[in-house]
């Protein structure tokens, strides 16, 4: 191997590495700014070191300090039971474990004791360190209970009645809102102009703003999550909608989409039936989302070639496209979705047909070229 190969070799795996530190970066940024707009006691705490990373204002003022106090604090410094915690903290940084719910004792700055009801859900990344999300609230008494964050006291039920109005957003790094889907002015009555650019931690009632940051953290370690939550409609009332929020694939800039479904106050017979059926459906865009952002790129080239029938796309039309393009095999493809290959390859076709394209290696390179990728050099 030549030294210009060793250089170059050398140059590609610092700027990769560059580029995974700037996403780990952005990623922690991303959960600091969340804590910090909180207005109850939660936290940030990096699963390795067991340090907090961020504390809200009322999380500093439970353990009577500051946020710039505790920042780097060691939180076994503050548990009364560090041993214990120290064993939790081991299982969620081996995968063992992702949440926790848990009376515990917390030793003040003063030195004083303080009983808190905590909740704990890992946020994994695969850009570099785990973190944890944590949520106290101060308990005065052994029978005094603590609504549960994530939890909804009282919900809503889903009309059993025909179609249910949904809408996707995602979001970038700092939780604003950078693609919107369809509906999202019958939900919201908002334009998508007004939305462009909004922080959907703005958008929710202080009250959910926890129950929401503990779904996008759960949405790191489970396929599907779904929370009720207030958003702010257009007339300045707050308007309760199921979300489903979802991590997406890519560089970092995009990590989330959030689907959100209208909720009413029907009381139906059949209302869980109903609530369970959405679920599915909830996943089943979310996937959509996922599918689409990543394959934004062959949308554009398709788009600047003057067909724009990938937009018309169907959801299994686009899992199996999404498939394909992350490597999978008509095999693995027919066998993830239950379906047979000979199906597969009708989609397939259905698919090529609307991008046009004659087959899988067209559609590959249609893809790829419009993204910048380029085959490697074979010496």
């Amino acid at each position: 191997m030549t030294s210009w190969h060793v250089k170059t070799e050398a140059m590609a795996e610092m700027s990769g590495s560059h580029d995974t530190a700037d996403r780990q970066a952005r990623w922690v940024v991303m959960w600091r700014e969340a804590v910090r707009a909180s207005h109850v006691a939660m936290a940030l705490v990096e699963l390795s070191t067991t340090r907090f990373v961020e504390l809200s204002p009322s999380a500093a003022q439970l353990l009577g300090t500051t946020p710039e106090g505790a920042a780097g604090l060691d939180y076994l410094s503050v548990a009364e039971r560090p041993r214990e915690a120290a064993q939790r903290f081991r299982l969620a940084q081996d995968g063992m474990l992702d949440g926790l719910r848990a009376r515990r004792r917390f030793r003040r700055h003063d030195g004083s004791m303080v009983e808190v009801e905590s909740w704990g859900w890992v946020i994994r990344s695969h850009a570099g360190r785990d973190l944890e999300l944590w949520a106290g609230r101060e308990v005065s008494s052994e029978t005094e209970h603590a609504p549960a964050v994530g939890e909804v006291v009282s919900s809503p039920s889903w009309h059993a009645g025909s179609g249910v109005e949904s809408a996707w957003v995602t979001l970038d790094d700092h939780w604003r809102i950078a693609e919107i889907g369809t509906n999202v002015t019958a939900l919201l009555g908002r334009r998508p102009a007004e939305l462009f650019g909004g922080s959907i931690v703005e958008l929710t009632h202080p009250d959910d703003l926890a129950t929401l940051l503990f779904a996008f953290a759960r949405a790191t370690t489970e396929t599907s999550t779904r929370v009720y939550v207030r958003l702010c409609h257009h007339d300045g009332n707050w308007r309760t909608v199921e979300a489903a929020p979802t991590v997406l694939d890519g560089d970092g800039t995009s990590p989330f989409a959030i689907v959100v479904a209208a909720a009413t106050d029907v009381d139906a017979p059949d209302a869980s039936g109903a609530a369970s059926e959405l679920a599915g459906d909830l996943r089943r865009i979310a996937d959509t989302i996922e599918a689409a952002v990543m394959l934004a790129p062959l949308a554009r080239t398709a788009d600047a070639l003057g067909i724009s029938a990938t937009t018309e796309l169907s959801p299994r039309q686009w899992e199996v496209i999404s498939r394909l393009v992350r490597g999978e095999r008509v095999a693995t493809i027919a066998a993830e979705m239950y379906l047979s290959q000979s199906t597969v390859r009708n989609h397939l076709s259905a698919i090529f047909h609307k991008v046009g394209v004659h087959s899988q290696p067209e559609l590959l390179a249609l893809w790829r070229s419009d993204r910048g990728d380029r085959p490697s050099l074979k010496r």
